[in-house]
């Protein structure tokens, strides 16, 4: 299964470098390519001497009805955050910032069901509504938040905050470089390991998010609007090293769909075969 990167780059995007947008199974959209899906959770994460309040990262959510929108960028221009962060904070969170585990953040605000409290995080994350059913969940959430200083996890790329255990997971599977892509899989460059290093400056691709990381037998892609990367392997890339060891989350199963979270009401699951 393995497969030359540089050739990709010149050829349509094959199936092994697509991401399942469509909310079908991923063991089933990769059937052909991988062998194992594991689903990766972006982490909440700390910044020294920084706190969302002030200094605000990430996509501005703005509750105001499109045509306001629209007339106040005609006007003035896309709305600004309060207390936007310094130029250069992604690479803050990377070299100084202290990556946080859900499992750290349930317990501290006394969520039992995880399922739930994943649900409830994403939906915060993308400024989605938030069902009555969760709403205490969700101010638990947001309160402990704010009195900690706690960033939500990243959404759509590869964060920051994940970018040195990432760099240990690809050394103990013997890689010295990997392809990094854009969403649409238009924009790659080829990176050295060194490049996840802490001590090194964010990585990224001119004018585009970094959505996916690719080796042979590997693929490591985020979604839009999604806070968890689905990382594709071969049975012989998981016999190398576990990646349950170094990131948390877990192995997709035959039902697991590309849309992690996906909220009732979500489409069907479709299949590809």
């Amino acid at each position: 299964m393995d497969f030359d990167l540089q050739n990709d780059t010149l050829s349509p995007v094959p199936r092994r470098l697509e991401h399942p947008y469509d909310n079908v199974p991923v063991l089933d959209w990769w059937k052909y390519d991988y062998d194992h899906v594991f689903v990766v959770l972006n982490p909440f994460y700390r910044v020294p001497g920084y706190t969302p309040e002030t200094a605000s990262f990430g996509p501005m959510r703005v509750s105001m009805d499109p045509e306001t929108l629209m007339e106040q960028i005609e006007e003035g221009g896309m709305p600004e955050p309060l207390n936007p962060a310094p130029e250069g904070f992604e690479d803050l969170i990377k070299q100084t910032g202290e990556a946080v585990a859900w499992s750290d953040v349930a317990f501290a605000i006394g969520a039992t069901d995880f399922d739930r409290f994943a649900r409830t995080v994403w939906l915060q994350a993308i400024g989605g509504e938030i069902p009555e059913a969760d709403q205490d969940l969700a101010a638990r959430l947001a309160e402990y938040c704010e009195r900690t200083g706690l960033y939500h996890p990243e959404e759509d790329l590869l964060p920051a905050a994940m970018e040195p255990v990432l760099g240990r997971y690809l050394a103990a599977l013997g890689q010295t470089d990997v392809m990094l892509w854009s969403e649409w899989r238009e924009v790659s460059r080829l990176a050295p390991l060194d490049t996840f290093a802490r001590e090194n400056p964010a990585s990224g691709l001119p004018g585009e998010k970094l959505s996916a990381v690719a080796a042979p037998g590997l693929l490591l892609s985020w979604g839009y609007d999604d806070i968890a990367g689905l990382l594709a392997l071969t049975d012989a890339q998981r016999a190398r090293a576990n990646p349950a060891d170094y990131f948390e989350g877990y192995w997709a199963g035959a039902e697991t769909t590309s849309l992690v979270f996906a909220p009732e009401g979500a489409p069907p699951p479709s299949r590809r075969n």
